[in-house]
Formats: C-alpha cells, sequence, structure tokens
C-alpha cells in the first residue's frame, strides 16, 4: 500500500469521501501517534550525495534511533566499520572509505565519499512521514491497518463520533501491543509501550 492508497482507504472505510480535503491532516496525526508508542522499527535507506552535508558528513534520515549497519552500494556491498568520533579523526580523509561515526542526526565517513558513491543504511527508528501518493514504506506495507486505524480516530474525533473513534483506537491499540511485542523479541526483549490513551488528561 501506498500513501494515495491509503487515503483512499481512510475514506472509504469511514463512508465519508467529503473529508478528502482533510484525511492527509488525519493520517499526518496518526503518524505522529506511531511515532509516540510504536518501538523502533528495522528501517532501510540510502545515502548519497543530496544527504552530505560537507566533505564525508552526511545527514541521517529522519527517525533513526540507531544505525546498526552500513554498506557500500556497488557490487563489492563492503560493510563499513562503526567507530568513535576520537578513532575517525585518525584517519586521513583520502583513504577509501573504510570507517563512520555517528553524531547526531549526521555521520561521519573516512575517508571522504567520491561524489557518486551511495551506501545503505539500516537502522532502527521511524520511516519518514508520507508526502506524495506513491511513498510508502515496509512499516505501512506491512501494517497497513496501523497507519488506517490511528487516521480512523482522528477523522471520527473530527466528526465527534465518540464510539466510532473508541473503536478504531481499540483496533489501533491491539495491532501496537502485537507488533511492540513482535519487535521486543526481536530486538532484545526491552518493554513493550502501554496501549495508547486519549483518556486521563493525554495529550496527542
Amino acid at each position: 500500500m501506498n500513501y494515495g492508497e491509503l487515503k483512499t482507504a481512510v475514506l472509504s472505510d469511514s463512508h465519508r469521501p467529503d473529508l478528502s480535503g482533510e484525511v492527509a491532516r488525519f493520517i499526518r496525526e496518526a503518524e505522529g501517534m506511531i511515532r509516540r508508542e510504536l518501538r523502533a522499527f528495522p528501517v532501510t535507506g540510502t545515502l548519497d550525495e543530496d544527504d552530505r552535508v560537507s566533505g564525508g558528513v552526511y545527514t541521517l534520515p529522519s527517525g533513526v534511533l540507531e544505525v546498526r549497519a552500513i554498506y557500500r552500494a556497488d557490487e563489492q556491498g563492503n560493510a563499513i566499520e562503526q567507530v568513535s568520533l576520537a578513532a575517525i579523526r585518525r584517519m586521513s580523509t583520502s583513504a577509501t572509505v573504510l570507517q563512520y561515526a555517528v553524531k547526531g542526526s549526521t555521520i561521519e565517513f573516512r575517508g571522504v565519499p567520491g561524489t557518486d558513491d551511495e551506501f545503505d543504511i539500516e537502522y532502527l527508528g521511524h520511516p519518514a512521514a508520507l508526502s506524495a501518493d506513491e511513498d510508502t514504506n515496509d512499516l505501512l506495507d506491512q501494517n497497513e491497518t496501523l497507519y488506517k486505524e490511528g487516521a480512523l480516530v482522528y477523522l471520527f474525533k473530527h466528526t465527534q463520533d465518540l464510539e466510532l473513534e473508541q473503536g478504531a483506537l481499540d483496533t489501533f491499540n491491539d495491532v501496537l501491543e502485537k507488533l511492540n511485542e513482535q519487535l521486543g523479541r526481536k530486538l532484545g526483549g526491552a518493554s513493550v509501550a502501554p496501549a495508547y490513551n486519549f483518556c486521563g488528561g493525554s495529550s496527542y
């Protein structure tokens, strides 16, 4: 499923085609709820010239919580070694790209990559926000109900249908809980986030 298909599904399931002008906002609010309550999700992406800040410094994708691995996106596909910021400064900028270090929302490679170099990145975090109709990601593709029911929560909140809002929220929480349990087993058994709750003065 992509963003365009998700918008269509939300309007179809709610039987509210008259809210087509608002559906993007409902999905955006659902994405915020997902980012707050979902444990880090395995995501893959690419770093290329568009991400370069200067020299060997690149901006990481939004939503990165932990970089797990980086590989050269060429026929060799060699893994790049992660080192500390102190260690990376000891390698020459003119060397072959062998190491990287993460600093906040950026990553630095040594040596400095060439203009056409690209890198495949695997990380834990959250997918970038959906924008264009053709946009998609692994989380949406594998768990479209999470996005759809999250958007329906805000649609029914907008229409002040509290019963349907609660029904959508219950389904969202059920999917979220199961997904967090699965991710907890995969990523080391950390604690599972509690169910999302609009009651008792919770903010959203």
